[in-house]
């Protein structure tokens, strides 16, 4: 028997503290063709109106809202509204933009569009710092050394440098 090496993605996911929140979360972003679809079609800097959300996917306009509205609860998506004339009217028009946390979801699912190096450097920046910010909670909560944490940093970085 040969045995397969299995290499993993790289990816840590920020899930609400509260149990039942955490399923909540990975059934409504993961476990749904609505939500990734709404995320591969929401850019990664720039916002997208709910017109055309709903427009471009395959779904019933009150499948789409109820997703959309999920996204937001969950802080996954930013929800705002902009006056704007069309047709010689003022009319009101909602618009979604990702949150820090929902880049880098849709980093994880692959966007369509290819990143720029300073966007994906901000938003792994500022994932490693939630991470780590977490991680040091935990450490406090449970009276652990956070320090420790600091030498696996170095080790791995050292680690890095000699091979490469």
């Amino acid at each position: 028997m040969y045995l397969v090496e299995v290499r993993y993605w790289p990816y840590v996911i920020p899930l609400p503290v509260r149990k039942e929140n955490r399923l909540r979360f990975l059934l409504k972003v993961f476990g749904s063709d609505v939500a990734v679809s709404i995320l591969e079609l929401t850019p990664l800097e720039g916002k997208i109106a709910q017109k055309e959300l709903i427009e471009k996917l395959p779904y019933s306009n009150k499948t789409v809202i109820s997703h959309l509205n999920s996204l937001v609860s969950m802080g996954v998506l930013r929800e705002s509204m902009e006056k704007v004339i069309r047709s010689g009217r003022r009319v009101w028009v909602k618009y979604y933009s990702l949150s820090e946390v929902g880049r880098w979801i849709t980093l994880l699912i692959g966007p369509k569009e290819p990143v720029e190096r300073k966007l994906l450097e901000h938003v792994v920046r500022e994932s490693f710092r939630l991470y780590v910010k977490s991680l040091i909670d935990l450490c406090k909560k449970y009276e652990l050394r956070a320090d420790h944490l600091l030498g696996m940093v170095d080790e791995e970085l050292k680690r890095l440098k000699s091979s490469g």
